[in-house]
């Protein structure tokens, strides 16, 4: 094959490779655009759904924001699933593996409930929390 012949070559095969890419990413995307966690990292996804249904009481919102509609939850009468007075919490630490996110927190009484810490573990895909485990706990005073 002469010079020219491979050149032209590699230029089809470039031009074959970025359309196949376009056309993946216009036509097949892999998120959901309205979520609004899609570009973010999971832990920054987390990080703003404690912010809203803790920090600012507004659980509800949150919930509808930031869970998946087929979410599974395995706590859901927390305080953080609905509206109403900020709830105190102090977190303790944030692992992200993946995406999971494990949150280990102190939620403060609030709202006629008592403290309690928890470890609450994450799932999220596509920019949304699709699960959330709840693990009762003790820290050490």
């Amino acid at each position: 094959m002469s010079r020219n012949s491979l050149k032209l070559l590699s230029i089809g095969i470039g031009l074959l490779f970025t359309a196949a890419v376009y056309y993946t990413m216009h036509y097949n995307p892999r998120w959901d655009w309205s979520a609004p966690g899609v570009g973010k990292l999971p832990r920054d996804i987390i990080a703003q759904f404690m912010d809203q249904a803790y920090d600012k009481g507004q659980g509800g919102t949150a919930q509808q924001s930031y869970f998946a509609k087929d979410a599974m939850d395995n706590a859901p009468a927390a305080d953080d699933r609905r509206d109403g007075a900020p709830v105190p919490h102090e977190i303790r630490d944030v692992i992200a593996q993946g995406m999971t996110v494990a949150v280990i927190h102190r939620i403060g009484p609030a709202r006629g409930n008592p403290q309690l810490d928890v470890i609450d573990v994450f799932r999220i895909k596509d920019g949304r929390i699709v699960r959330r485990d709840r693990y009762p706990t003790r820290f050490a005073q």
